[in-house]
């Protein structure tokens, strides 16, 4: 019995609730309907006002035209009409006025002065006579004053035979005109209804201050006759859904313009501009009405949902509380622990670790105990994501989370900070034999090869690990310095581990430090070229050089390239710098043509800039720019380089050919390419890496490998150069193996532009053996 009362009392509250919660939602539904209304309307009335100033600003642009004209005219009572025209020019009314259809001079002419007026006007008439006829004023009789045209621009508008006096038209004399500065007034012609500003000109633009004056000194009416369909456009042009009506009343005359499209029961609101005009603007309002108003529906509706919600929840929360407080214990352990695991392994993620390695520090001190960090990261993790999918990625992620679990005491932990990177907290006892027993263990421990699903085979996976050990002032310092450590340790070769060292820091900061001064070589000219020759074996003629790039830092001196080439690699610089390289290269060859040393030039160019289409325009631009014959202009590029994006680079290798220039493969033999690889590229140059050259004359294993790369290189009819001949045996050698060019430290060292000219008018393009040491 009590527990139905419990369940009808929490009924009747839920009821309640959502009854309160209906009405609440018919009243709020109302509110919203209404300020909905109201901002709707005023919505129209903002626009209206925006839509008549819009037009009233062309009406006062227009006027202004008008202005300008009477200017002209009262200061040129008798002008021709060739030269309103070309005032007109000089104005750009067509551009600046497309709206302006006429714009011209009608001249009051007096009874005495009409043979004079016809016989200026017909020798520069405003409009043509049609042939044989003469101009005889229309319509015919004697009056004491004409209104003629005598001059007029036409774009499209009204037009009147030139001898017709308009002041014989209905509602058009001057008197009414004279009264006034300006008018603004529709008129219909050949019943097609116009726009049209009306000003009164008098010599030197001053208007007299009688009526009887004004009539007597009045050269005549300015007339400008407008479109009023592209006002109307323009005005309401940005306003969607939007219609205007542009309306003019007085006396008996009723006109309306209209432009844009409104909806069906559009509102309407008008703006009165004065003078006979309104502008009546017409656009959709809301209703005030909840049904008729889609946000008003949207709340209510919502508000019914919510409140029906509400009073479910209530009712299962009143009948049910203990199961739901159990729910809500449930669900709140759950995102504690998501907040602080990582959801793919479940290890601690990177707030969980900070944490516990701060808890770490503090027994660390308290206790004066040993704590350590090993920064984990699996190495070439990315190839297993390419090759097998994200899917199997994430398999072994999970996999390696739980071996380095089972490889750690209870009282130490393992996280994972994201991607393949995971890190060990050891403390204590762990630490007995030291940090570096640890990580040898974990070592082997990821030595066993994995099973996934996602594999067929077993996936032997390396990890390289940074360890940082000893007390910090913060958590993060501890995580910072393992991770410099790792990097170390990739660097080192990876599958190991590096303990961290205070250089490493320094190292570190040496290599920021250099990548900031990178930024300010180029743009300081900091970057310079050497010039290393390049010989014909069998006539020992210099036939070329291979352009290297140094940095002249302001405070360390000559930097050489294996020093700041990863960094320019890695910050992108690479692309701004190979690109002067080349631009200045190409230069230089250009400068030896013209001397009459036509010799090659040898640029490197690296995989970031073979990467991007913009490797042609650069190559382009440097040949334009410098006039260099680009067969001379060499291109080389390392096996990896090719490697990268075997179509792509074929695409852009095939379009630098196109430009004249030579494709050179560098450093051969220390990639991956083979023969059927480098039949794919358009190549003419193969240069043995000098490692193969270095035991040509010690070892018969160097000798085969020498030989099997130059035949490779003749089969596929390339040129072919060794690098790095140091030494007579080994130049003999490779002239031997019928190697077309060599360059080393036999011939020249690296030189100057001026060390190559002087080895130019010294040498004589030819290189005497017994004289290489002249030019080291």
């Amino acid at each position: 019995m009590f527990k139905g009362l419990k369940r009808r009392t929490w009924i009747a509250a839920a009821i309640l609730l959502l009854a309160v919660g209906a009405a609440g939602s018919v009243l709020g539904a109302r509110a919203v309907a209404r300020n909905d209304a109201q901002r709707s309307h005023q919505a129209l009335v903002s626009s209206s006002v925006e839509i008549a100033a819009s037009l009233k600003l062309a009406i006062q642009e227009e006027a202004s035209l008008v202005i300008s004209a009477q200017a002209f005219f009262a200061a040129n009572p008798n002008v021709s009409n060739t030269a309103f025209l070309n005032w007109i020019r000089s104005m750009h009314i067509a551009t600046r006025y497309p709206e302006v259809s006429a714009l011209g001079l009608t001249a009051f002419v007096r009874a005495a002065q009409l043979p004079q007026f016809i016989a200026r006007v017909v020798a520069d008439p405003p409009t043509p006579l049609a042939p044989g006829q003469t101009y005889q004023v229309t319509p015919p009789g004697n009056r004491s004053i004409y209104c003629l045209s005598q001059a007029a621009y036409k774009h499209g508008g009204p037009a009147l035979p030139l001898d017709y006096d308009v002041c014989t038209l209905s509602g058009f004399s001057e008197t009414n005109f004279i009264s006034t500065t300006f008018n603004y007034l529709p008129f219909t012609l050949n019943k097609v209804t116009y726009l049209a500003v009306t000003a009164p000109t008098y010599p030197e633009g001053v208007m007299p201050a009688t009526a009887l004056a004004r009539s007597d000194t009045v050269l005549g009416l300015v007339g400008l006759t407008t479109r009023p369909g592209f006002d109307l456009t323009q005005a309401v042009a940005g306003h969607a859904g939007t219609a205007v009506a542009f309306h003019y009343g007085a006396a008996s005359t009723k006109v309306t313009f209209r432009a844009g499209s409104a909806p069906a029961g559009a509102h309407s609101w008008t703006v009165d501009l004065h003078n006979g005009w309104h502008v009546e603007t017409f656009a959709a309002v809301d209703g005030s009405g909840i049904l008729s108003n889609s946000n008003a529906r949207l709340l209510l509706l919502g508000g019914f949902a919510l409140s029906l919600l509400l009073a479910t929840l209530i009712y299962v929360l009143g009948t049910g509380r203990s199961r739901a407080l159990r729910l809500v214990k449930e669900r709140t352990v759950e995102l504690h622990h998501l907040a602080l695991h990582d959801p793919l392994t479940g290890l601690p993620n990177r707030a969980l670790i900070l944490d516990r390695l701060e808890l770490m520090l503090a027994r660390s001190r308290r206790e004066h105990s040993p704590v350590a960090v090993l920064f984990l990261d699996l190495d070439n993790f990315k190839d297993i994501n390419d090759t097998l999918g994200h899917a199997a990625g994430d398999q072994l992620l999970a996999a390696v989370g739980a071996r380095l679990s089972s490889a750690i005491r209870h009282e130490d932990s393992v996280g994972r900070l994201g991607g393949d990177e995971f890190v060990v907290l050891a403390e204590g006892a762990s630490l007995d034999a030291g940090v570096e027993v640890v990580a040898d263990r974990i070592l082997d421990v990821m030595a066993t090869p994995f099973e996934i699903a996602g594999s067929e085979k077993p996936l032997i996976v390396t990890t390289s690990i940074g360890v940082a050990e000893g007390r910090r002032a913060m958590p993060d310092e501890l995580l910072r310095d393992a991770d410099i450590a790792l990097y170390q340790a990739k660097a080192a070769g990876k599958r190991c581990s590096k303990v961290f060292e205070s250089s490493m820091q320094e190292a570190v900061d040496d290599h920021r430090n250099l990548e900031m001064d990178l930024h300010a070589a180029l743009e300081t000219d900091q970057f310079f070229l050497l010039y290393q020759p390049v010989i014909d074996l069998a006539s020992g003629v210099f036939t070329g050089v291979e352009a290297l790039v140094r940095w002249r830092h302001p405070t360390r001196g000559v930097i050489q390239p294996d020093d700041f080439i990863p960094a320019l690699e890695s910050s992108g610089l690479i692309v701004p710098v190979g690109r002067w390289i080349l631009e200045e290269a190409c230069r230089q060859g250009a400068s030896w043509e013209r001397q009459g040393r036509p010799i090659s030039v040898s640029i490197n160019i690296s995989a970031k800039q073979l990467d991007r289409d913009q490797i042609v325009d650069d190559v382009e631009r440097a040949l334009t720019m410098s006039g260099f014959d680009p067969t001379l202009c060499v291109l080389e590029l390392t096996e990896t380089t090719l490697m990268h994006n075997v179509e792509a680079t074929r695409v852009r290798l095939t379009a630098l050919k196109a430009l004249g220039a030579r494709v050179a493969v560098d450093d051969f033999g220390t990639g991956y390419s083979s023969l059927a690889y480098l039949r794919q590229f358009p190549i003419d140059v193969l240069k043995i890496d000098r490692s193969f050259v270095t035991g040509v004359a010690d070892t018969a294993e160097a000798a085969a490998l020498l030989h099997t790369m130059v035949q490779l290189g003749k089969a596929l009819g390339l040129e072919t150069v060794a690098e790095g001949i140091e030494t007579d045996a080994q130049r003999t050698h490779v002239a031997a193996e019928n190697v077309d060019t060599g360059q080393g430290f036999l011939f020249a060292r690296p030189l100057d532009v001026e060390a190559v000219n002087r080895l130019l008018d010294e040498s004589g393009h030819l290189f005497v053996p017994g004289d290489a040491h002249l030019v080291k």
